[in-house]
């Protein structure tokens, strides 16, 4: 998605879009996004914090050493192909994503492991937010950074941040038990919750009161009101049930549709707004 919608704010910007060039980002970056989940459960194999996680695809394949490898291939195919689409940005674009790939590592990977001191969702939005949306503005043509792609790498930042915070409401005994502080285990589920409710309410207000100062087209907020019903619904869900793990399991599914929607809708709103111009 920060592809996606810096792509959608440089068309609305210059009116330019180079739809191969965002092609070839989207594929590099899907490789490096293998890379840290498949990473991610080998490390937590490790621990035995995966240990009841049956999507996890070490327990999966029962081979972590697969895993292993097929994780660390897929960064190098990614990040190579990444940074040869690259080679014509500015430089600070790439900084910028060397930093959001060790954002990954420093998250999951041995001795840091900063996700077990429950900085995992700080960690993400940095990385998805604003490391990636703006040096993927860069790289698809627009001049300088801007305002808008900085309030948009926060949103966008915000709700990639909330699918890793909804996926630890169903496994705190886990995470306990491999000693793994997540916010959930530090908070509680039912504070968690409100937690929850607070963070996406602010991203919505946040995107009217930016689209209202003229930061952003209206067009934005007025698309990204059809992602409402998902991020209530998401809500919801947590409240009636946070005293509950095994119900709260389809969190993770409906934070991640949320976070799709509102994203789809941002650059909706992005292009609609260069339409009207035209």
């Amino acid at each position: 998605m920060p592809i996606l919608v810096s792509a959608a704010a440089v068309f609305a910007t210059t009116g330019q879009a180079d739809m191969l060039r965002t092609l070839g980002l989207c594929l590099s970056s899907i490789l490096i996004i293998a890379w840290l989940n498949l990473s991610n459960d080998y490390f937590d194999s490790l621990t035995g914090v995966d240990t009841h996680k049956y999507e996890s695809w070490v327990n999966i394949t029962r081979s972590p050493r697969t895993i292993f490898v097929t994780a660390h291939a897929s960064l190098l195919a990614g990040a190579g192909m990444l940074f040869w689409l690259l080679s014509q940005s500015p430089a600070i674009a790439s900084k910028m994503l060397y930093a959001a790939i060790c954002c990954g590592y420093l998250y999951q990977g041995p001795p840091f492991r900063l996700s077990y001191q429950g900085l995992g969702e700080a960690l993400c939005f940095v990385a998805f937010g604003p490391l990636a949306v703006n040096a993927f503005y860069l790289a698809q043509g627009a001049p300088a950074l801007s305002t808008q792609s900085c309030i948009l790498s926060v949103l966008v930042g915000v709700s990639t941040s909330a699918i890793l915070f909804c996926s630890h409401f169903h496994q705190v005994k886990g995470d306990l038990a491999a000693g793994k502080r997540s916010p959930i285990v530090r908070l509680g589920t039912e504070t968690g919750a409100q937690v929850l409710k607070v963070t996406v309410g602010l991203v919505h207000v946040g995107l009217l009161a930016t689209s209202l100062l003229g930061y952003l087209p209206l067009t934005c907020w007025t698309s990204a009101m059809v992602a409402y019903g998902s991020a209530n619904a998401m809500v919801s869900l947590a409240e009636k049930n946070a005293h509950d793990p095994e119900a709260l399991r389809p969190l993770k599914l409906l934070a991640t549709r949320w976070h799709i929607l509102f994203c789809t809708m941002l650059c909706l709103g992005l292009v609609l707004k260069r339409a009207m111009l035209t």
